[in-house]
């Protein structure tokens, strides 16, 4: 049985205990969500910040061998 984990660009911990051990059973879920950059208005750098964050934190988990599915 595979877990799903959802990763909010909020929730970007490298030192969360999820990520202690690779587990070929839990793949992470990442989205940049147009809807991050509408609920409010935001300066395009925030924006790209953001997204730029989450892309290097799932390089991260890459790196690392955990299971990731990225949207873009």
């Amino acid at each position: 049985m595979k877990t799903l984990r959802l990763l909010l660009g909020d929730q970007l911990n490298s030192q969360h205990s999820w990520f202690d051990e690779v587990n070929p059973d839990v793949v992470y879920v990442m989205a940049e969500m147009r809807q991050e950059t509408d609920y409010v208005k935001h300066h395009i750098q925030k924006v790209v910040a953001f997204f730029l964050s989450m892309r290097n934190f799932a390089s991260h988990l890459k790196s690392k061998k955990h299971q990731l599915v990225y949207f873009e």
